[in-house]
């Protein structure tokens, strides 16, 4: 009896052996093992190891890389690496460009308030009043006195047909006259009012501005066609710029004017016209600008300074660090719903306040990298996955797979050292084709012997280097 329970023992532990010791078998938990191709450095991804350890680059353990993660056109990169290293996204939106400039401009006279006095009738100077060039003025202020001695036999007819009650129409006529003769309505009243001849013409300013000419004194003789002063409004007043070719659809907008002189104080513009003469030299455009000048602020001369603002037609609007500029071509990286970097090309419209315009290339809604970018092309190579997803360029060779990190180290890769005197490798460094140090087969030399053999099927390879691939 006991020599059989002691049989039954020894053949559950046989049988526990084997269950041990045997292979596991084919089911969904071996399906979800992910397949190792290699492990890398994200820093350095052109060097690539068999095995997992601390790279010889970084201070930094070694990430590998899957089978699974190269499946499709897009990238895949760790969701923890993304996170750490601060990959941003944004969505792509329908939108229109705003655009501003800000064009160094002038305050100018207003052409259009510009008045020229003149007497209207021989006489002299009988009184001048305080003014000089310079001077502001109002409406309807006085420069000088102007006796007309010719107005007086005038002013005598008109009055003798009045006392003697004559025809309506006949005085009616003869004051038209004296009227269209120059003399002032103000003038005719007081002539009828008082029933004596009025010779004083005051010389008035039709307009308020600056005195810029005046040429009358008091006691000197004047003609009807001499120019006693000039005066010019400014207000509202004018402000010109000259706005480049570039920018002469902002100039059909709204405009705001700013001046040194005032800080922190804008002006609106009241209307504005694109002059039709262009500057050939500057390739500028004169544009003049109307605005209101009541508390007299803007003077002539003064420095200003325009901003226009205006949109573009509508399109599809991305952050503007989110391109890459390529030089002739320019793409951007969107995130696909499977959460792969998928490189596209687009064309640009424009750009405006960190905004560009995508005109083709790119929908609405569409996730695209806005920071980060640098993590895409260390981990995946950015400028060789371009290149193999442009279709007139040929692949780029994938770099050879180093057994182990100390293989990658800077001192592994700085060569075969060489014996001055005999001009060949040293010990432990293989020559060109030559298989290194380690290899077996037959042919194989001794410790720090050079040979032309080639190694024999068995053999491990040469001593792994690390080549770089195109850089991005």
């Amino acid at each position: 009896m006991q020599r059989r329970l002691r049989h039954f023992g020894l053949g559950l532990a046989l049988l526990a052996g084997l269950a041990i010791w045997a292979p596991w078998p084919k089911g969904p938990l071996a399906a979800q093992e992910r397949q190792v191709l290699y492990w890398y450095d994200p820093m350095y991804p052109n060097a690539r190891f068999e095995k997992p350890g601390r790279s010889p680059f970084m201070d930094m353990d070694l990430i590998p890389r899957y089978a699974d993660e190269g499946q499709g056109e897009g990238i895949r990169i760790d969701p923890t690496l993304t996170q750490n290293l601060g990959l941003k996204t944004a969505l792509a939106k329908t939108g229109r460009l705003t655009y501003a400039r800000e064009i160094p401009a002038n305050v100018e006279f207003n052409g259009y308030q510009r008045a020229r006095l003149q007497s209207r009738a021989e006489g002299f100077v009988a009184k001048t009043f305080n003014f000089s060039v310079g001077d502001l003025i109002k409406e309807g202020e006085a420069i000088a006195v102007v006796t007309a001695p010719g107005w007086a036999s005038d002013q005598s007819e008109y009055l003798l047909l009045k006392s003697q009650k004559a025809d309506r129409r006949i005085v009616a006529g003869v004051r038209e006259k004296l009227r269209l003769g120059g003399m002032p309505e103000e003038m005719l009243q007081a002539v009828d009012q008082t029933g004596q001849a009025q010779t004083d013409l005051y010389i008035k300013s039709p307009v308020s501005g600056v005195v810029t000419a005046l040429d009358v004194y008091q006691g000197m003789n004047v003609g009807k066609d001499m120019t006693l002063a000039e005066i010019q409004g400014f207000n509202p007043i004018w402000v010109t710029a000259d706005v480049p070719e570039l920018d002469l659809a902002l100039a059909q907008g709204r405009a705001r004017v700013t001046a040194l002189a005032w800080p922190g104080r804008a002006f609106e513009s009241l209307g504005s016209v694109l002059l039709p003469q262009a500057n050939k030299g500057a390739r500028t455009v004169p544009l003049r600008l109307t605005v209101a000048n009541p508390e007299g602020l803007l003077r002539p001369g003064l420095t200003a300074s325009v901003r226009l603002r205006g949109q573009g037609p509508e399109g599809v609007l991305i952050p503007t660090q989110s391109l890459i500029d390529l030089g002739e071509e320019k793409r951007v990286i969107v995130v696909t719903h499977d959460g792969t970097f998928l490189p596209k090309a687009v064309k640009v419209g424009g750009s405006a306040r960190e905004e560009t315009l995508i005109a083709e290339g790119l929908e609405p809604g569409e996730s695209v990298v806005v920071s980060g970018l640098f993590l895409i092309d260390s981990e995946a190579n950015l400028a060789g996955a371009l290149d193999r997803l442009s279709p007139n360029k040929p692949p780029l060779a994938a770099p050879e797979i180093a057994a182990s990190p100390a293989a990658a180290s800077p001192e592994a890769q700085a060569g075969p050292k060489v014996d001055p005197g005999q001009g060949q490798p040293s010990q432990g460094q293989s020559g060109h084709g030559q298989p290194s140090q380690g290899q077996s087969g037959q042919g194989q030399p001794s410790q720090g012997q050079p040979s032309h053999d080639q190694p024999s099927q068995g053999q491990s390879g040469p001593a792994p280097t690390h080549e770089r691939e195109h850089d991005s």
